[in-house]
């Protein structure tokens, strides 16, 4: 019988499930068993280590008539979804607050710091070397005006140790000179590195687990019973109930309903992200290309190039809005000449994310042997490895290496 049993066998699920073999627990993993439609599969492939601003910071109130009404816009809410999110928009809101927003950036800033050290001894255990692209990212702008109107962002990030570097028109062309278009100028993220591939990664690390003994059983989760203030089973649609010792939940976007059956309400959101990947794009890019006025990301994996972004609050489960990819793919076109966007693959999922931006890591309080990892929004792929890792002390009674107070999961109610 597994010691502890992981729901959700994305990055997060699946980087805690190896830290906790690590520490001597035999685990097992369930999970839905739809990894193409998940966020771990389709993210931009980014390793997003001075990701400490959110995305609700001070001014944002003044962008949501346009959000409402620009279905073409890097954020849109659909007008069907927004009462049922109404109180989460609400929550998302008051985050923006510039106190709000400087304590969120000082608790992300030490987990974010750890997140390469974290990646590369798990990698070099895991035979993945190669996982990690060393390329820094890139931010192209259209003027510098883009740069210094945002000077809020870029000094919090400094004031938190993650540098950057200013680049003229000429500096930016020396790096990637297949960029064109409007682009003049741009910043060098140092320290913010990509992976090769997302899905590959993710499935060479299940790979691992297993052949470590883990187990990775598919099956949708439909709730957890309890018994005297500790987990017992899980319901398994289609399944015989699965008896539990220790439970990690960490379903991503699905976590919050699971949650439900503990009797807590923790508000995490789907935000669907979408991508369009071209298997031959033509024009080569030597690292990723964040592009700041048109809210997107172009990735150069080993599978082709990646355009990916947007976030659509749209509920859980959404019938996907495919023009969004669309659209991604023809804004690229105007910064990268002779784009290719033939033969191109779309994808949607959702992000989990938290209104404050600040994942939920921390036992359970009121059953002591269920555990929380998830809602890490758009660092959810950074935080991968050194969320295992806490995870792992967390379950094991050891002091976590890092304070997980403003990681609590009873830090809305």
């Amino acid at each position: 019988m597994s010691e502890v049993t992981v729901i959700g066998a994305g990055i997060i699920g699946i980087c805690a499930a190896i830290a906790l073999q690590d520490v001597g627990y035999r685990v097992e993993v369930i999970d839905r068993g739809l990894p193409e439609v998940a966020a771990s599969y389709g993210n931009c492939g980014l390793l997003a280590v001075g990701e400490v601003v959110p995305i609700s910071k001070p001014g944002i109130l003044l962008k949501i008539p346009k959000w409402l009404l620009d279905s073409q816009g890097p954020l849109h809410v659909r007008p069907s979804a927004l009462i049922g999110q109404l109180p989460w928009l609400m929550r998302f809101l008051m985050a923006s607050r510039r106190a709000k927003v400087e304590s969120i950036a000082s608790a992300l800033a030490p987990i974010l710091h750890r997140a390469e050290e974290d990646y590369r001894e798990l990698f070099g255990r895991a035979n993945l070397n190669d996982g990690l692209v060393q390329a820094e990212n890139l931010m192209a702008m259209n003027s510098k005006s883009d740069f210094e109107n945002d000077q809020y962002t870029w000094s919090l990030r400094s004031k938190y140790g993650f540098k950057h570097t200013f680049l003229n028109s000429e500096e930016i062309r020396a790096l990637e000179p297949s960029l064109g278009g409007p682009i003049c100028c741009g910043v060098l993220l140092k320290g913010w590195l990509q992976f090769s591939d997302p899905g590959a990664i993710l499935n060479s690390l299940q790979a691992y687990f297993i052949s470590r003994g883990g187990i990775i059983r598919q099956g949708l989760v439909k709730g957890i019973t309890l018994q005297g203030g500790v987990a017992k089973s899980l319901t398994i649609e289609g399944q015989e109930p699965v008896t539990v010792l220790r439970l990690l939940l960490a379903a991503g976007a699905w976590s919050g309903k699971l949650a439900r059956d503990l009797g807590m309400n923790i508000p995490v959101a789907a935000l669907q992200g979408y991508h369009h990947q071209l298997p031959r794009p033509g024009p080569k890019l030597n690292r990723p290309v964040i592009y700041a006025n048109g809210g997107f990301v172009l990735t150069p994996l080993t599978t082709g190039l990646r355009i990916g972004g947007t976030i659509e609050i749209a509920g859980h489960d959404p019938v996907p809005n495919f023009s969004r990819a669309d659209i991604l793919a023809e804004k690229a076109k105007q910064i990268l000449p002779g784009l290719d966007v033939s033969g191109g693959r779309q994808w949607m999922g959702p992000r989990p994310f938290m209104p404050d931006s600040l994942p939920v890591i921390d036992r359970a309080p009121h059953h002591s042997n269920v555990f929380f990892a998830f809602g890490h929004g758009q660092v959810g792929q950074t935080l991968g490895a050194t969320t295992g890792r806490l995870i792992a002390e967390l379950v094991s009674g050891k002091k976590t290496t890092l304070d997980l107070g403003p990681f609590r999961a009873t830090r809305f109610s």
